[in-house]
């Protein structure tokens, strides 16, 4: 399969995807600049966005392109294999995508991309450890979601109750990441406890009723 129809199958696979969960938007908000052209991470391929979906109670944000196929290899191939998502209950984001480049789930999103795409191996850490945690800075949240150094936590690969797990992509299914954001009390309690501490923040979440959601209107589960 040459990779051009191969990204162009990925592309359909994923807007078709994200149709049955919700509304699209018609608006893709993309780079500029290739990220790699100005000294940061690049994806796979040439094509690197974020999409919006709106469902009747909450907003999700995606990266669109981390399941790029990588045109540097021969075989066919889904480029990282996976791409992310923030899902949230606020209304805020009921707006047109092309202003909402400050909303704080949209910086959470772009930092955790940005990430991934540097580490190149976050499939694999997901598979042997089922959720992983992540510290990030420049997101735009205060106190208690935002340490007093400033970092603010996410916890990645939470399941959701009604987004499936992953896209049927033309090579290989395409992993669909949740992140969350935490509390500076939960990420203070996953650097202590580790892999048994994502775990059981995972269970207080759904005893808490908000999953994998990411929201400021909650209280710490810890």
């Amino acid at each position: 399969m040459e990779n051009n129809d191969l990204y162009e199958q990925t592309v359909n696979a994923r807007k078709a995807f994200w149709k049955k969960i919700g509304t699209v938007d018609p608006y893709v908000l993309s780079y500029f600049l290739n990220p790699a052209l100005i000294g940061s991470f690049g994806w796979s391929f040439v094509r690197q966005a974020f999409v919006k979906v709106e469902t009747p109670n909450t907003v999700i944000l995606a990266s669109d392109g981390l399941s790029n196929p990588f045109d540097a290899l021969d075989e066919p191939n889904q480029g990282f294999s996976l791409e992310c998502f923030i899902e949230s209950d606020d209304p805020a984001l009921r707006k047109s995508f092309a202003d909402l480049t400050e909303a704080w789930q949209l910086q959470l999103l772009y930092n955790v991309v940005h990430h991934i795409a540097g580490h190149g191996g976050i499939k694999e850490l997901l598979e042997r450890h089922g959720l992983l945690s992540m510290e990030l800075s420049s997101i735009d949240v205060m106190e208690p979601f935002r340490d007093e150094e400033g970092r603010v936590g996410v916890l990645l690969g939470l399941d959701s109750i009604h987004i499936p797990p992953s896209i049927e992509g033309p090579a290989s299914n395409i992993r669909l990441v949740s992140i969350k954001i935490l509390t500076s009390r939960e990420l203070q309690y996953v650097l202590r406890h580790g892999d048994a501490g994502r775990k059981k923040l995972a269970r207080l979440f759904r005893e808490q009723g908000s999953d994998h959601l990411s929201t400021l209107n909650r209280n710490s589960v810890v």
